[in-house]
């Protein structure tokens, strides 16, 4: 992976106040109208995001980044609730590998209970690099399956038709670090902005304290924004569709591989 600088400043963001399906509560999470301020140096800095040319020696390793585990064959149940249906989601790290621009993925696989069978609606590709940032390089997505993503509708693939592979999170998150996901022109623009990593929130099932929040958008769709909760050895525990009061995602429980 080329090391350069990487977009890394304090995003201004909305304030946060979400106490919707899932009861969400974040404290302090961003202020408004201010100027970008810089940030001190970290490892952020000195990545490339997105990579157009990863280097695959940069993904050897062990490494585990705590709020995205890859563990093979965990398996988060959540629960969907939008404004015309509440449906269980299911997403599965599957064993085999996929190599993508010459980097072994891990793919994880979602999946919608529909009428009581488990239909994919979408499998993603992420790989974790030797100091645990974990890179998100595609997606397959079943177009006629429910959304499970808004900001990202559509299958790509790092390195095919100028698709590049972004970052999901970071093996330290810091507060204000903002960064892209994933581009390919006129397909994904997805992109994150750290906005808290003491925020709390509570699903069907528990309360989770001192979650990453981030704050999802894609150029694509400005206007549509997401807000995504990580736990420290879980990983994504809820989501929030700030462009719907009734669009959520929540954790019902996760077994480990």
């Amino acid at each position: 992976m080329t090391r350069a600088a990487a977009w890394a400043g304090r995003a201004a963001a909305p304030m946060v106040a979400v106490t919707l399906v899932l009861a969400v509560v974040a404290a302090a999470l961003a202020g408004c109208g201010a100027s970008p301020t810089k940030l001190g140096p970290s490892g952020i800095d000195e990545l490339t995001i997105p990579t157009p040319s990863p280097d695959p020696a940069d993904f050897t390793g062990r490494a585990i980044n705590p709020w995205f585990p890859l563990e093979a064959g965990t398996r988060w149940t959540y629960r969907q609730e939008t404004s015309a249906a509440s449906r269980t989601v299911v997403a599965e790290v599957l064993p085999h590998e996929m190599e993508i621009a010459g980097v072994a993925t891990t793919p994880v696989r979602w999946q919608v209970r529909t009428q009581g069978s488990l239909r994919t609606a979408m499998v993603r590709w992420y790989a974790v690099d030797r100091d645990g940032n974990v890179w998100w390089f595609g997606q397959r997505v079943d177009p006629h399956a429910p959304t499970l993503d808004p900001l990202a509708t559509a299958s790509f693939q790092a390195g095919r038709d100028g698709a590049q592979a972004g970052l999901i999170l970071s093996a330290v998150p810091r507060d204000g670090d903002g960064y892209l996901n994933a581009r390919q022109p006129h397909v994904v623009e997805r992109r994150s902005t750290v906005l808290s990593l003491t925020g709390s929130v509570v699903t069907p099932t528990q309360k989770f304290r001192d979650v990453v929040v981030t704050h999802d958008l894609s150029a694509l769709d400005p206007l549509h924004t997401v807000q995504s909760y990580f736990a420290r050895g879980i990983g994504l525990v809820a989501q929030q569709d700030a462009a719907s009061v009734s669009t959520s995602l929540a954790l019902l429980g996760v077994r480990r591989g």
